[in-house]
């Protein structure tokens, strides 16, 4: 008999399956094409629509405070508007 594939899982996975919460694993092919976008790219292998998806990016104050912002996959983040929504002179990607 052929053994399953084992699936790597996530700490995110860990923590729903021990507290009883039911999730569905979805996933999909980096081609490494992200002249469309990765968002994008996945939310089309997956059949969904783009502006349904959302990415989380985390960035870093000049005081070494974080910052975590939630955009739609198709956007880019506008580093100067984060951090004027932030309170912030600026703002760096993690």
């Amino acid at each position: 008999m052929a053994k399953a594939v084992k699936t790597p899982k996530t700490n995110a996975m860990r923590e729903l399956e021990s507290a009883g919460i039911s999730y569905v694993l979805h996933t999909y092919e980096d081609d490494g094409d992200e002249s469309v976008g990765l968002g994008v790219a996945i939310s089309e292998q997956l059949g969904e629509e783009p502006g349904q998806g959302f990415k989380t990016l985390v960035c870093v104050t000049p005081s070494n405070d974080y910052v975590v912002c939630c955009i739609p996959v198709a956007d880019e983040l506008d580093l100067k508007s984060a951090a004027r929504a932030a309170g912030e002179k600026s703002l760096a990607l993690m």
